[in-house]
């Protein structure tokens, strides 16, 4: 028996579609978040928070379940829910990313300088100079690591949704015959 089992999986819908109609939907309601926090008066110090990472997990489950729910048969596999997850987490963090950089540039100025204070209280950016750390806390740097780390989570919060939505299992196929988990 080898140690990597190979899956047959079936999907059941158009996933591209999915992934750009549901990342929109992932996108504006990040950034929609981030209006919602600076008209609280609760402005972010970092690119990607709690709040961020948690609302991701949620729109990403609404956007699989939507998804599931639009199927013919509303039937499912870990391929297509992880596919459709991720793909429309990787569309929903660029767009966060864009206007990310456009509250940094326009609406919070002071952005950039709680970013600043958060990485210089970090211990191994000890020793950088202020210089260094104003460069990495600029508003393209800043919706840069947004981006990188929306995206970072994608990839898990996908696999959680996946795993939680699926509905069908993946044929195992073998040498000598093919049977069902």
């Amino acid at each position: 028996m080898a140690l990597i089992k190979r899956y047959k999986s079936k999907i059941h819908g158009n996933y591209w579609l999915g992934i750009l109609k549901f990342g929109l939907l992932i996108g504006f309601g990040l950034s929609f978040i981030l209006l919602f926090r600076r008209w609280l008066d609760d402005p972010i110090d970092q690119p990607v928070g709690f709040i961020e990472n948690f609302s991701m997990l949620g729109l990403i489950f609404i956007s699989v379940y939507l998804y599931k729910m639009g199927l013919k048969e509303r039937k499912i596999s870990f391929k297509e829910s992880y596919i459709v997850g991720f793909g429309s987490g990787i569309v929903g963090s660029i767009i966060y990313g864009m206007s990310l950089y456009g509250y940094a540039l326009y609406l919070d100025h002071g952005l950039q300088n709680r970013c600043f204070n958060v990485q210089r209280a970090i211990e191994s950016n000890a020793h950088l100079s202020n210089a260094d750390i104003m460069y990495m806390t600029t508003p393209q740097a800043i919706a840069l690591s947004g981006i990188m780390l929306s995206a970072i989570m994608a990839i898990l919060w996908a696999m959680i949704v996946g795993v939680l939505l699926r509905n069908e299992k993946g044929e195992v196929i073998s040498k000598d015959k093919t049977f069902k988990i």
